[in-house]
This record gives C-alpha cells, sequence and structure tokens, in this order.
C-alpha cells in the first residue's frame, strides 16, 4: 500500500534510497499524487511488465503529504 511508504518515510532521515522495484512503483504513485518529492531510476521492459534500473531518491515529503498520512493514521 503506497500510504504506508508514506508513513515510513515520514518518519525516516532523508534523502533516502529506495532500491526495491514494487515499493519504487508505490513511490512513483506518491510522487504523481504530490505527496513526496522523489527522483524516480529509468525503466526496462521485462516479460510480463516492467522493471526499474537504478534506484529511488526521496528527497522530501510535501506538505500535502505529512497531512495525507497523518489523516490516514488517524493523527491530529
Amino acid at each position: 500500500m503506497p500510504y504506508e511508504l508514506l508513513e515510513r518515510l515520514r518518519c525516516a532521515r532523508l534523502p533516502a534510497r529506495i532500491v526495491d522495484d514494487s515499493e519504487i512503483g508505490k513511490l512513483e504513485i506518491l510522487r504523481t499524487a504530490g505527496l513526496v518529492e522523489a527522483d524516480l531510476p529509468l525503466t526496462h521492459q521485462v516479460r510480463g511488465g516492467q522493471s526499474y534500473i537504478g534506484n529511488a531518491i526521496v528527497m522530501r515529503v510535501t506538505p500535502s503529504g505529512h497531512v495525507a498520512a497523518k489523516a490516514r493514521s488517524g493523527e491530529r
């Protein structure tokens, strides 16, 4: 779930390196939604889908990202 990653990033020391393809996919969703600022690696086609070439770097969780994570967790 992308929101679980967002919550982890919210508490992480940034910039953070993301190496797992499934996490990078979630990060791509969060970046598209404007919840994080991140550099994503290039992709290449593999049988049945795509794979990332390299790592992603998360620079920051945006103010909207903090609000979304707090709302999701029920935090005030």
